[in-house]
């Protein structure tokens, strides 16, 4: 599980790029689209979901950066932290992204747009180094095996 604790955090890594790029694209969109005779971002609507796209990605980095910190500090295993940020990072780009396409419009998924591709990558990296399912399983664990510490 060594490798793998490494791996999943690149992985978290990965995702959290893919969610930021996909929030650059949403975002630069909403401020230069009008409708109703103002921007796109100037909606309640959408306001609302650059805010949620912005706390996804926020919190998915503090668990990336969590886990190799935690490597970097020279702990042995990394298990739970390496688990914690594949699992948020990739969960959270797959709801970015579905975010991104929506905000984008028809746009969203038209072949070629970076957007539409981050759609159909993003997906292959929640299976990377075990599904979504997995890194919960290998949370619990950890956690139980502590003894129901969370530290």
């Amino acid at each position: 599980l060594g490798t793998l604790d490494l791996f999943r955090t690149t992985v978290g890594g990965a995702a959290l790029g893919f969610a930021r790029r996909a929030f650059d694209e949403a975002l630069q969109h909403t401020r230069r689209r009008v409708q109703f005779g103002r921007p796109l971002a100037a909606f309640q609507m959408t306001e609302a979901g650059i805010a949620d796209m912005a706390t996804a990605i926020d919190a998915s980095a503090l668990l990336v950066f969590r886990a190799a910190w935690t490597r970097d500090r020279g702990a042995a295993r990394i298990t739970r932290e390496a688990a914690m940020a594949k699992l948020a990072a990739t969960e959270s780009a797959q709801q970015v992204i579905d975010r991104a396409v929506q905000l984008l419009g028809a746009r969203g998924v038209v072949a070629g747009e970076p957007v539409e591709r981050l759609y159909r990558v993003i997906r292959a990296l929640r299976l990377y180094e075990g599904t979504s399912e997995i890194q919960k399983i290998v949370i619990a664990k950890s956690i139980v095996d502590l003894g129901g510490r969370h530290d």
